[in-house]
């Protein structure tokens, strides 16, 4: 005896075939999409803060709190005008149009350590520098140290 073929129908090929050339295209346009902003972003972002780069040569922060002499000097490719400096999350310094020369010897930042910082001495605390166009670096420093 022979057995019966299966009633169940399936989807024909032409649906089928068709159904592969959506899901196909439909992936194809999701990667385009996908490299042009890869390629957008990497080729399209920085402009001149990636020019700029500021070291610490050194600071000065004797005791808990006053005064902090930090000397930052310009080793980038363009000029840096610092903006504000911060200790510990707060603002230290703002509004400032104090320009780094490129490659100069370091320029000399006398700031008040804000009163909300209650400053341990040996504890270390991290400065941002931020610049006119958005810049910012970071330094850690310690509390009652020079170096």
């Amino acid at each position: 005896m022979r057995k019966n073929k299966s009633t169940k129908k399936g989807v024909s090929p032409v649906i089928a075939v068709l159904l592969m050339i959506a899901i196909a295209v439909a992936a194809a346009i999701l990667v385009y999409v996908w490299a042009m902003g890869l390629i957008g972003t990497l080729t399209g972002t920085g402009g001149q803060q990636v020019k700029e780069q500021i070291i610490m040569d050194a600071y000065n922060w004797q005791g808990t709190g006053g005064t902090m002499t930090l000397y930052l000097r310009n080793v980038g490719s363009s000029q840096v005008v610092v903006d504000a400096i911060y200790v510990g999350g707060a603002s230290a310094a703002s509004g400032l149009t104090s320009q780094l020369n490129l490659q100069s010897t370091a320029s000399v930042f006398s700031v008040t350590v804000p009163t909300s910082i209650s400053a341990t001495s040996g504890v270390g605390y991290t400065v941002k520098v931020i610049t006119k166009t958005g810049g910012v670096f970071s330094f850690s420093v310690i509390c009652g140290a020079a170096s």
